[in-house]
């Protein structure tokens, strides 16, 4: 895997450049390196050719009717740290509503206007944004994500019917996360670069993720 993502950091395409050299960056200091057959190489490199890797904060709160606030991981970690700005702009901004999904809602006390997106099974993203939809007030939402895991959330959004005015993000990872495909940039890459074709837990199984 390292020989090809040192391969395609010298692509002609500029973002397949920019992205691969980032995941090259931080595998120089990592032990991790991981088995990848001719399938799996061609749809990473198809997927470092048609994502940005890291999403930055846009939008005004003021546009917005509500937050939704994604999870990333099991553990607390990055979720405190969402809880941490989804309470920040419920508070700044007494206006919005909010729907949280339950792993950051776990972190948040006392905060008016909160829904918890909560379930006993596992929840997609586009779980959270159809629940999120079914509750607002209005379709105007300020997102709050993982900064690798947002632009998912906001296209998933926008797919089930609400309209993405603002994000902010939290930008890493739950290095001892329950789920090891978002344990470090990597390992959510090439999570993401399957996840048409396999699940996380298969693709952590396939690749044997550390």
């Amino acid at each position: 895997m390292r020989k090809f993502i040192d391969l395609l950091s010298q692509s002609n395409v500029s973002l397949v450049r920019q992205s691969a050299s980032v995941l090259a960056t931080f595998l120089k200091s990592e032990q991790l390196d991981y088995q990848l057959n001719a399938v799996q190489k061609q749809r990473l490199a198809q997927y470092l050719e048609t994502t940005t890797l890291v999403s930055e904060n846009f939008g005004s709160p003021l546009d917005a009717h509500s937050v939704v606030a994604f999870s990333f991981g099991d553990s607390d970690d990055v979720n405190k740290r969402l809880a941490n700005v989804a309470t920040d702009l419920i508070r700044e901004n007494g206006f919005l509503d909010a729907h949280i999904q339950q792993e950051v809602a776990e972190h948040i006390t006392a905060l008016p206007n909160a829904h918890v997106i909560a379930d006993d099974n596992y929840q997609t993203t586009t779980d959270v944004a159809r629940k999120a939809l079914d509750k607002s007030v209005g379709r105007n939402v300020i997102v709050v994500a993982q900064a690798w895991h947002a632009k998912r959330c906001i296209e998933t959004c926008q797919q089930v019917g609400l309209n993405v005015v603002g994000l902010r993000t939290v930008d890493r990872f739950p290095q001892n996360d329950p789920q090891p495909w978002v344990r470090n940039p990597i390992n959510w890459v090439l999570k993401e670069s399957q996840r048409e074709f396999v699940t996380g837990q298969e693709v952590s199984r396939l690749l044997q993720l550390a």
